[in-house]
């Protein structure tokens, strides 16, 4: 791979020799390298009015293999994985201890994500999700990568409190099991981009199944939030290259955690029937 190559020095070399279309892609990465990790090559390609084969030519006049190659080797170079955590974005309050000023930059950045996604949540929003709840005969959970960790949390709170849930590691066994889903039940979907395959490939399968689905998503304009009947996202801006989900897993499960609220204090009655039942085997 030819990540090592600086890609700023690349362009300033080749610049002469890029024609117009090419020259404006290098003044956008240039300008904004952060906006162009955050794009696919179709919304790169959409952005600089070119076509998708013109940006992967242009990765290749700078010696890359293509596209994916030039992503890796500016966010490398722009050391966007540890962006967040840099000492002199952190709070100063105690000089010269870096460990502590990671655990304090930590804790900021998790209760930021909290606190936004929970601010700009509408109380309409969740109780329609319960209203779809109660009336589901079935109730799958999906989610890929460190997305699961909230749909697998969410399919336990629920099934305890008496949800016939389908919960599946596998993304074969969802591609399976989605199969038994119909108009009367519902899939819960968590995805932080919303633009993760196997999560809108279930996704879209389960539109066209009728199925009822609710996704939990950062972006609202992604392919999984326009599938979705039940919206609801999170505050979380993760970039895309980071060492792996973390304020946006803290977001997730937090909504799944007020959705397991909303939907037990509705019944108090019935939640505790179902309660008593898990409590049997741990008391």
């Amino acid at each position: 791979m030819s990540i090592q190559i600086d890609y700023q020095q690349a362009i300033r070399e080749n610049y002469h020799s890029l024609g117009k279309k090419k020259q404006k892609i290098a003044d956008l990465l240039l300008k904004s390298p952060m906006l162009v990790l955050e794009k696919s090559l179709g919304e790169l390609a959409e952005l600089c009015h070119c076509e998708q084969t013109t940006i992967i030519r242009f990765a290749q006049q700078l010696k890359y293999a293509g596209f994916a190659e030039l992503k890796l080797a500016i966010a490398r170079q722009s050391n966007v994985v540890w962006q967040d955590f840099a000492e002199e974005s952190a709070p100063k309050e105690q000089p010269g201890d870096h460990f502590r000023m990671l655990c304090n930059k930590l804790a900021m950045l998790h209760t930021e994500s909290i606190r936004e996604t929970l601010n700009g949540m509408d109380e309409s929003r969740i109780d329609r999700l319960v209203a779809d709840l109660n009336s589901a005969e079935k109730v799958m959970f999906a989610g890929a990568g460190t997305s699961r960790l909230a749909a697998s949390d969410l399919h336990i709170k629920l099934t305890r409190l008496g949800i016939n849930g389908l919960y599946f590691d596998d993304y074969e066994f969802q591609k399976t099991f989605i199969g038994y889903l119909g108009p009367r039940d519902l899939l819960i979907v968590f995805s932080h981009s919303g633009k993760t395959e196997s999560t809108v490939k279930i996704a879209q399968t389960a539109h066209g199944r009728g199925v009822r689905i609710c996704a939990v998503t950062s972006n609202a304009d992604s392919q999984l939030g326009k599938l979705a009947d039940h919206l609801l996202l999170t505050g979380s801006r993760e970039h895309l290259f980071r060492l792996g989900g973390m304020t946006s897993r803290s977001a997730q499960l937090i909504l799944g955690d007020l959705i397991c609220l909303k939907f037990s204090m509705a019944d108090q009655q019935r939640s505790w029937k179902y309660l008593e039942k898990s409590y049997d085997g741990i008391l």
